[in-house]
């Protein structure tokens, strides 16, 4: 579970004044993480990496869904275009465009970036569809308000190459079959799309065409849109089968933006770092949280010196009590951040999970 190194701090920690203990389990604190995270190892993955030589691991090679953490895989892509050359970060982007990718019942977040814009709205939509606003805003709320029509309009815009071209210079990998937030939203509503028993790349796939009809045909769109949730479906089950990948293809996505030597990175750093942090020149993050699954999250913190501390820790199967707790505190992004940044924190995490 742990490479030669982490084996050795937690074989020093044990051995030290203050033997290993493991914390009550609260997601609502850092220290009540680490808890949990004992309590749920095999529901649990993370890398957390201090930039400076001390390094934490587990299931970091686990797929696991991301929930929202998932839209840095598209942010990454239209910056780097951006820096290519390809895309000009004032293309004027039409809101019925945008919004020809926004589900019923997802829409909150949608919403909210229209009023930061200051678009007026008719309900959760723009009222007036053929206003245009810059791409670099729908790329902006996309990780700001965790828009999620946002990803599936930049994927459709830059070309699916562009997402597997920034995946594999970042440092992700092999991207397999391509996440569609959109498709995955309305599936629940049509099951019907995807067969049962569908291979994880067959079901992206199926849900694929699912949101390029969506977008594409307005009497299909107006169906979904008012459908009922199926009887019987277990949507949290459902929402735990979303799109994800592994902690360190996360990782390597933040340490990409952080370091900031990849075509786009300094401009991805422009909508992700938004807040800030002692000892640091930035600090960036997305999470991620589907009710009753899954909470995630993603950060870099760089520091003047060059060297940039990651965290990613991603957590499945959570209770919808677990959930709630983590969107009402901000346990999990101090647990992030600090692990990623103090070596005491590593050593802590080492010592509770593996003794």
């Amino acid at each position: 579970m742990l490479v030669a190194l982490l084996v050795l701090l937690t074989s020093s920690c044990a051995a030290g004044p203050d033997p290993c203990h493991v914390a009550a389990a609260d997601v609502g604190t850092a220290s009540g993480w680490v808890g949990y995270a004992a309590r749920h190892p095999d529901d649990v993955a993370f890398v957390f990496d201090d930039g400076r030589g001390t390094r934490v691991e587990h299931r970091a090679d686990e797929v696991q869904p991301f929930a929202s953490s998932i839209k840095v895989l598209n942010l990454v892509p239209y910056t780097r275009e951006v820096a290519l050359g390809r895309v000009r970060a004032d293309e004027p982007v039409r809101l019925g465009d945008w919004e020809r990718w926004s589900s019923a019942g997802s829409e909150e977040s949608h919403a909210a970036a229209l009023d930061a814009l200051g678009i007026s709205r008719t309900g959760m939509r723009a009222s007036d569809q053929g206003a245009t606003v810059p791409i670099d805003r729908v790329a902006d709320a996309m990780n700001t308000f965790s828009d999620n029509a946002a990803p599936d309009f930049l994927r459709a815009r830059l070309g699916d190459r562009a997402l597997v071209d920034a995946a594999r210079d970042y440092g992700w990998g092999e991207v397999g079959a391509l996440p569609t937030n959109t498709g995955f939203l309305i599936g629940q509503f049509v099951p019907e799309l995807v067969p049962a028993g569908a291979t994880a790349d067959e079901r992206r796939r199926r849900e694929r065409d699912a949101a390029r009809r969506f977008a594409s045909d307005p009497a299909f769109r107006a169906d979904v849109d008012t459908r009922p949730l199926p009887p019987g479906l277990d949507v949290d089950a459902y929402n735990g089968s979303g799109p994800g990948g592994t902690a360190r293809q996360l990782t390597a996505l933040w340490r990409g933006i952080g370091e900031g030597r990849l075509p786009g990175a300094a401009h991805a750093r422009t909508i992700t770092e938004r807040s800030s942090r002692p000892g640091f020149v930035g600090v960036g993050a997305k999470g991620g949280l589907t009710t009753g699954a899954v909470v995630s999250r993603g950060t870099e913190l760089r520091r003047a010196d060059g060297t940039v501390a990651t965290g990613v820790l991603l957590v499945r199967r959570m209770s919808r009590a677990g959930t709630d707790r983590a969107a009402a505190t901000p346990g999990l992004d101090d647990v992030t951040a600090a692990a990623a940044e103090d070596p005491q924190v590593v050593r802590r995490w080492s010592c509770d999970l593996f003794g």
